[in-house]
């Protein structure tokens, strides 16, 4: 089964072209608890819908990409945005990305990149062969996001999405 490849998004609000609104920084996740059991509910509601035989094989690969990333670090730089779960190495994406390649996965797959922003989001979609990723930042207030992330591939009868909330550090 072909894997799926990550993406971002990123929100803020954006006035006169001047940003209000800013996610540059540190946020950590907010009700630890409880996010297992979120992941674990998205993963099953997607492995519902599929074929009795393929569930069994399909829960393991789904659960490896509901990656929980217990601190977010966010930012902008040079014309590029970049984003960093926990310790791994920060991606970086240029605001000017519409559909390139930007990089290619630990298996040599290549991963094109979307950035796009509206008045309350920056929007990172990562595509490939294996399917689309994409995360949602969204601005709740000056020490809340709330983190969306959406899969969708020609393997899962649903798109598989899930919600953690962060609070800024």
């Amino acid at each position: 089964m072909n894997k799926l490849i990550g993406v971002g998004v990123l929100s803020m609000v954006v006035s006169s072209g001047v940003q209000a609104l800013s996610l540059e920084g540190t946020w950590r996740l907010q009700d630890a608890d409880n996010t297992q059991a979120k992941l674990d509910e998205a993963v099953e509601n997607v492995a519902q819908e599929m074929n009795f035989f393929i569930r069994a094989l399909a829960r393991p690969v789904l659960q490896k990409q509901t990656q929980v990333c217990q601190q977010w670090v966010l930012g902008w730089q040079a014309e590029a945005f970049q984003w960093q779960c926990d310790a791994a190495e920060a991606d970086v994406m240029p605001m000017s990305a519409k559909g390139e390649v930007i990089k290619k996965d630990e298996e040599g797959v290549e991963i094109s990149g979307t950035y796009q922003q509206t008045n309350d989001a920056v929007i990172l979609v990562l595509e490939s062969e294996r399917g689309k990723r994409t995360n949602t930042w969204q601005q709740i207030s000056d020490s809340e996001v709330l983190f969306t992330v959406k899969l969708e591939s020609e393997k899962l009868p649903t798109p598989l999405t899930w919600s953690l909330s962060y609070q800024k550090q």
